[in-house]
C-alpha cells in the first residue's frame, strides 16, 4: 500500500491520528484513492479495521465511520483502529445502488476477491490481504439504500470451527441489535458478504445494519457507533465498560430472501424487525388499477430483516429477507 498523509496528520503507523489517503498496489485499482483515519495508541495491542460506503446511499454507516474518527483518544487506547469511510470511490457521485459501476458487481458480493480479477474483485482481495492483513477484526457498516428499510441486525459467518464461531458470535453481539444473523456454513463454498469472504481464511469480518431509504437518522448512526466502540472494548483496545442494550440482540441463523411473483406494485403489510410466521402474508403485489394480482408471503417463521420501500418492483426481484431464528433459541 502506499500511504499519503495530510497536512494536519501523523506519521502513519506512529501513535497519534493519522489522516490522509490510500492507494493499494493491485494496478487495477491505481486510478482511486480511500480516504484513511487510523488512530494509533502509544502501547501496542489489537487492530480493528472499519470500513463503510460499499453501498453509497448507506449514508448512516458513512456518517458514523466519519464520527467515530473524532470519539477515540490515541491517548487512552492499546492498539489501533483504522477507518476507511467509503470504499466504493467509484460510485460516490453516482448513487448506484448496490453495484461498482466500474464492472457492475456489487463489492458486498464479492469477497474473498481476486487480484488478478474485475475492479470489485481486485478491491476485495486489496481489503483484505493489504489493508487488513494483520487486523483481528474487520467491521463493515451498512443499511437502508435508497428504495430499502432494514432492522437493526449485525451479521457473523458460522464455520465449522467452533473457536471463530464462538468470537464472532460475541463480536456480533456487541452492537444493540434486534436481531444477531449466523450466516448458514454453506455460504462459505461461495463468493460472498465480508464476514463470509474473511471466514474461508480463518479471520474475522463482521457487519452492521441499520438505516433507511438513503436518509441520516441519529438512531442508525448512534446504532453502528455504538455497536463499534463496543467492539474495541471487547476486543481491549478501548479501556472501558460495554454500551448498554436495549434491544433483544435475537440469533438467528438463516436470512431467506423472497422474490416479487409478478410485475406490479408492492405493498407491505409488515416492517422490519416484525416476527413473521411460516406462509403469512407479508404483502400484496397490485397494478395500476389498484387491482391485487399476487400475495406475497414468508418463506419460513422469523423476523422480518428488510424490505423494499419504492412499491415499483419487477417479477423476480427481491422484495425482502427473513431471519430464523436459531432452533435452539425457540425450541
Amino acid at each position: 500500500m502506499e500511504i499519503s498523509p495530510s497536512n494536519d496528520s501523523c506519521s502513519y503507523g506512529k501513535p497519534g491520528i493519522f489522516r490522509g489517503y490510500l492507494r493499494f498496489d493491485n494496478p487495477r485499482l491505481a486510478d482511486y484513492s480511500w480516504p484513511l483515519c487510523e488512530i494509533r495508541g502509544e502501547e501496542p495491542g489489537p487492530r480493528l479495521c472499519v470500513s463503510a460506503g460499499v453501498h453509497v446511499n448507506e449514508v448512516s454507516s458513512i456518517e458514523a465511520a466519519v464520527r467515530l474518527q473524532g470519539m477515540i483518544d490515541p491517548q487512552t487506547i492499546r492498539g489501533s483502529v483504522s477507518i476507511i469511510p467509503l470504499i466504493n470511490q467509484p460510485a460516490y457521485y453516482k448513487y448506484t445502488q448496490l453495484i461498482c459501476p466500474i464492472d457492475g458487481k456489487n463489492i458486498n458480493f464479492t469477497f474473498p476477491g481476486n487480484s488478478e480479477g474485475t475492479f470489485s474483485e481486485a478491491l476485495c482481495d486489496s481489503i483484505m490481504n493489504e489493508w487488513c492483513v494483520d487486523a483481528d477484526c474487520y467491521v463493515d457498516m451498512h443499511g437502508g439504500d435508497l428504495r430499502e428499510n432494514v432492522s437493526k441486525f449485525s451479521i457473523y459467518q458460522r464455520t465449522h470451527d467452533v473457536e471463530l464461531d464462538t468470537i464472532g458470535r460475541r463480536m456480533a453481539m456487541c452492537f444493540d441489535a434486534e436481531i444477531v444473523m449466523g450466516l448458514p456454513a454453506a455460504h462459505i463454498e461461495r463468493s460472498g458478504r465480508p464476514p463470509t469472504g474473511f471466514a474461508r481464511h480463518n479471520r474475522l469480518a463482521l457487519m452492521s445494519e441499520a438505516g433507511a431509504n438513503g436518509l441520516l437518522d441519529e438512531g442508525s448512526i448512534s446504532f453502528h457507533l455504538e455497536g463499534v466502540l463496543n467492539i474495541a472494548r471487547t476486543l481491549g483496545i478501548i479501556d472501558a465498560p460495554l454500551a448498554p442494550f436495549l434491544n433483544a440482540r435475537i440469533p438467528c441463523d438463516d436470512y431467506l430472501w423472497f422474490d416479487c411473483p409478478v410485475d406490479g406494485e408492492f405493498h407491505a403489510e409488515v416492517e422490519p424487525g416484525d416476527r413473521v410466521t411460516k406462509g403469512q402474508r407479508l404483502g400484496t403485489i397490485r397494478n395500476l388499477f389498484g387491482e391485487t394480482l399476487a400475495e406475497v408471503a414468508a418463506p419460513d417463521t422469523g423476523f422480518l430483516l428488510w424490505r423494499m420501500t419504492h412499491p415499483a418492483i419487477q417479477m423476480g426481484s427481491p422484495i425482502g429477507a427473513v431471519a430464523v431464528e436459531e432452533t435452539s433459541v425457540h425450541q
